[in-house]
C-alpha cells in the first residue's frame, strides 16, 4: 500500500517539528559554583531564596534541577567547569581571565557578570613586617589558589611597581596555598611559618579583630581605587546551548544584587544564617553597607588588572576592552 502524499508532507513535517524541538532542549540541571565569604551573597541569596528555580520557571523551564556546589578557589571551579561538572564558576578575576585567555579556540569562556567589587587585605600579625619590603623568605603568606588567585595577581602587580616589572614574581615563593577561612586560623596559630594572610571580607576584618594584626598591603590601592574582586563565568558552549537557562540564572543574580542593596539588613541576617550563626549580624550588616564594597554585576577596573597579566606574560591575550572579557549580555552597563 503506498502513503498518500498528503500523509507524507504531514509525517516530514512531524518529524522537522520533533528535530528542531529536540535540537532547542536545554539542559535538564543546571549547576552553579559557590565559595566562602561575603563577597559571594549574591550568590547565597539565589540559593536560600531559589531565585534561579524562580527565574527558569518564569522562563517555561521548571522541571529543570538547580544544583549548588562548594569550592575553596577559583582555580578548583575552572577544573569543574571544563570537566562538565560545573555550568556557572565563580572566583576571583584571576581564575576566571585565565581560562578566558586558555580556552579562546575552543570552550571560549567569558565572564558572565561581575559579583562583588570590595578591598582585599594582606594582614601580619608579625610586628616587624610594615611594607611588602620587609617579608623575608621565611615569611610565608597565606591565600586561597595560590598562583593563579586574584591575590596573586595583587601581590604580583605591588612587587612589579616596588622591585620591577621583571621582578613580579619575587614574593610567590612565599604563598602558601589555603582557602581563606583555614589561611587565618593558620596565621593567628603561626603555623608553619605562616604569619601573614592576603584575604578577603569578612576574614581580613577578623583578623584586624586580634592584637597585634595589621594591614599590609589593600588591594584597592594596587589597583587606584574600587576593583571587581568576585564574578561568575561560563562556556560559550552552554550559553549557546541553553539560551533560557543562562538568562534565568544571571536574571536571578540581578535580582539577588538588587534585593542586597535595597535590605542590607535582611542580607546580614540571611548569610549569618547560611554560615551557621558564627559571626553577629550586625558586623555582617556594617560590612555590607560599608561605601567601599559594591555589589553589582557591572565589572570595576578589571581591564588594567588583565592587561598586567598580558604585560608580564601571564596571558597569552590581550584585552583590549573590558567586553572583550564577558558575554555580551551585560555589556550595556558602565563597566571599565
Amino acid at each position: 500500500m503506498k502513503t498518500k502524499p498528503y500523509l507524507q508532507l504531514a509525517a516530514g513535517t512531524l518529524c522537522a517539528l520533533m528535530m528542531a524541538g529536540a535540537a532547542h532542549a536545554e539542559t535538564s540541571e543546571v549547576t552553579l559554583a559557590r565559595q566562602f565569604g561575603i563577597g559571594y551573597l549574591p550568590l547565597t541569596v539565589m540559593n536560600n531564596n531559589q531565585l534561579v528555580e524562580k527565574q527558569l520557571k518564569a522562563a517555561g523551564l521548571a522541571d529543570t534541577k538547580v544544583t549548588w556546589s562548594r569550592f575553596g578557589s577559583g582555580s578548583a571551579a575552572n577544573d569543574a567547569l571544563l570537566s562538565g561538572q560545573l555550568n556557572f564558576a565563580a572566583g576571583g578575576t584571576g581564575p576566571a581571565i585565565i581560562l578566558w585567555d586558555k580556552t579562546r579556540t575552543n570552550v571560549k569562556v567569558h565572564g558572565v557578570a561581575a559579583l562583588s567589587s570590595m578591598p582585599n587585605l594582606l594582614v601580619s600579625i608579625a610586628p616587624e613586617i610594615k611594607t611588602i619590603k620587609d617579608f623575608t623568605e621565611k615569611d610565608k603568606i597565606a591565600m586561597a589558589g595560590a598562583g593563579s588567585s586574584v591575590q596573586t595577581v595583587y601581590l604580583q602587580m605591588a612587587a612589579a611597581k616596588e622591585w620591577g616589572k621583571e621582578n613580579y614574581k619575587k614574593l610567590n615563593s612565599l604563598m602558601v596555598n589555603l582557602p581563606h577561612p583555614e589561611g587565618l586560623n593558620a596565621m593567628l596559630s603561626g603555623s608553619a611559618g605562616i604569619r601573614s594572610t592576603f584575604t578577603t571580607p569578612p576574614f581580613q576584618y577578623m583578623a584586624l579583630d586580634k592584637e597585634g594584626v595589621h594591614v599590609v598591603l589593600n588591594s584597592y590601592d594596587i589597583m587606584g581605587g574600587a576593583n571587581t574582586f568576585l564574578m561568575v563565568w561560563g562556556t560559550d558552549k552552554f550559553r549557546t546551548e541553553n539560551p533560557k537557562t543562562f538568562k534565568a540564572v544571571l536574571d536571578a543574580l540581578k535580582e539577588a544584587t538588587d534585593w542586597i542593596n535595597a535590605n542590607p539588613r535582611e542580607a546580614a541576617e540571611l548569610y549569618v544564617k547560611d554560615t551557621g550563626g558564627k559571626e553577629a549580624v550586625e558586623f555582617i550588616e556594617k560590612m555590607i553597607r560599608d561605601p567601599e564594597i559594591h555589589y553589582t554585576l557591572a565589572p570595576e577596573r578589571v581591564l588594567p588588572y588583565a592587561q598586567f597579566m598580558n604585560d608580564v606574560g601571564t596571558l597569552k591575550n590581550r584585552p583590549e576592552a573590558w567586553t572583550d572579557l564577558f558575554f555580551p549580555e551585560i555589556h550595556d552597563l558602565k563597566g571599565s
